[in-house]
């Protein structure tokens, strides 16, 4: 098993977003046009015609953020909340194909710490976790001694 850290990110998310608009496309592509990169993406399932997503950037990409927040609220879309200072978390290993209540683990560890859980991806292998910055020492460490 593999956990990675990565430091210094922030999370952007658009709440309440009318489904049938272009709102997520033209956002990531205003965000790709300013240069920044885009990691973790999530999004909720729609309830009655309403949705919400986010994704995580890089911190030094604030400035260039905000120019670009600027762009989207001119062209009408919702002005993204923003969280900065934050650290993804990544688990990554084999053993997630393969055991029944692996991510049940995870989240019983991140609820027993009380970590404030900002945004979460999944792929076959692995789970990614937007945390606060203040919460992740004590969580990779529970992660290492649960999971070692």
């Amino acid at each position: 098993m593999n956990i990675e850290v990565t430091e210094n990110v922030s999370a952007v998310s658009f709440n309440n977003v009318p489904l049938n608009k272009t709102v997520m496309e033209d956002t990531l592509r205003t965000v790709a046009d300013a240069g920044i990169n885009v990691d973790m993406i999530s999004m909720t399932a729609p309830t009655s015609e309403i949705f919400s997503f986010g994704f995580t950037v890089n911190d030094d990409d604030m400035p260039k953020l905000l120019a670009a927040a600027k762009v989207l609220r001119e062209n009408g879309v919702v002005a993204p909340m923003i969280n900065s200072g934050n650290r993804k978390i990544v688990i990554k290993t084999g053993e997630m194909t393969e055991t029944v209540g692996f991510a049940a683990r995870v989240f019983e560890i991140l609820n027993r710490l009380d970590a404030m859980i900002l945004m979460i991806t999944t792929g076959v292998d692995e789970i990614s976790m937007l945390i606060r910055d203040a919460d992740a020492d004590v969580v990779v460490a529970a992660f290492e001694k649960e999971f070692a």
